[in-house]
């Protein structure tokens, strides 16, 4: 029992979130509805600069591609990973400075849900953590890209 809850869950969470960054990075490019609006002066003015900078770009950019990849199937691990920085940033800047407890309470719980999936496929992260590695130039054995797949 507690197998098929875990299994499901995990397969809903990474719908869920593959979904929503899929939608939310398309939705600043399309405009399916208003962007949300920060209140707060400090958040807002983080927003203006990630703006003018082309960051906040870029970030959406990389939700649609994280979000494709969580709701496809494919690439998961690498998708956990190009939305961690974004997930952290949007928690950071409307869990502290949104007035709106459904605002706050969303951002939380794509937070949580994050971290729940970089649990679950946490066993393709491990290699990352040697203390010493060595080298292993791709062009030594290029068939190890192709095997991957």
């Amino acid at each position: 029992m507690w197998r098929a809850i875990e299994k499901y869950g995990v397969i809903f969470i990474r719908y869920y979130m593959g979904g929503f960054n899929l939608i939310s990075g398309l939705n600043y490019f399309l405009l399916f509805w208003p962007q949300p609006r920060i209140t707060q002066s400090t958040g807002n003015d983080y927003v203006m600069i990630s703006v003018e900078l082309g960051l906040f770009q870029f970030a959406k950019v990389l939700e649609i591609i994280g979000g494709a990849s969580l709701l496809f199937n494919r690439f998961v691990p690498l998708g956990l990973v190009i939305l961690m920085p974004v997930t952290v940033n949007i928690f950071l800047i409307n869990a502290p400075w949104s007035p709106l407890p459904h605002i706050v309470y969303s951002t939380t719980r794509n937070f949580v849900f994050h971290c729940i999936l970089l649990a679950a496929y946490a066993n393709y992260f491990y290699p990352m953590l040697k203390m010493r590695a060595a080298p292993q130039p791709v062009w030594r054995d290029v068939s190890r890209i192709w095997k991957s797949f």
